[in-house]
């Protein structure tokens, strides 16, 4: 019997998707278990959700560090010093290095408040709705080192309502991302991703 996939969750912030990945755990419907969660940032309140849910939480501050190569690297001990099987970026605001992408090669995934490869970096929400788009998304990726770029895995299609202000569709896209990001995980940890060069297939559930 395949034993819970262990993940280490990368944050910078509030961490409410990590809360969805943890209460999905807490309720039996993820096959995966948070091992470590990890911030850049000492303040990040995605740590104290951790400590609340017994999951051990580290901060490792950038500027102790003499570069990114030094950080990523003492990000990858710390993961690996937990037996992480993936990495899972939930709100983490810094580009992951070779030092830990390759370590977990295709191992590492990461969530985008749009439809890749459409509107890409930090303020991707805004960005769409002052464009006028009248539909956006979320996608769920596999990371590499370009921001943004790394095969998706899943996507799900939010419209921008004419009475939408940011928001109020930053809301709802939100509330998509603590569904998708979960099931998408949930699809990794049951053996059910493809990978053929940029296309991922997800297998459907046995």
């Amino acid at each position: 019997m395949r034993g819970l996939l262990r993940l280490g969750v990368l944050v910078s912030g509030s961490g409410t998707n990590l809360q969805a990945i943890l209460d999905e755990g807490a309720a039996g419907r993820l096959p995966a278990e948070v091992a470590v969660v990890i911030s850049n940032r000492g303040d990040a309140f995605g740590l104290q959700r951790a400590r609340d849910a017994g999951v051990p939480a580290v901060h490792i501050d950038p500027k102790a560090y003499a570069g990114a190569a030094a950080y990523n690297h003492a990000l990858r001990e710390t993961l690996g010093a937990h037996a992480v099987d993936y990495v899972v970026m939930a709100g983490y605001m810094r580009l992951l290095g070779a030092e830990v992408l390759d370590a977990y090669p295709m191992r590492v995934l990461n969530l985008h408040p749009a439809l890749l490869p459409s509107f890409v970096g930090a303020r991707a929400i805004s960005d769409a709705f002052q464009h006028g788009v009248k539909v956006t998304g979320v996608t769920v990726h596999f990371a590499n080192e370009v921001f943004d770029e790394g095969p998706i895995i899943m996507q799900e299609a939010v419209r921008i309502e004419e009475d939408d202000t940011v928001d109020s569709l930053e809301a709802r896209i939100h509330a998509v991302e603590h569904r998708l990001y979960p099931a998408a995980i949930k699809a990794v940890a049951e053996g059910r991703i493809v990978v053929e060069g940029r296309r991922v297939r997800v297998l459907p559930s046995a």
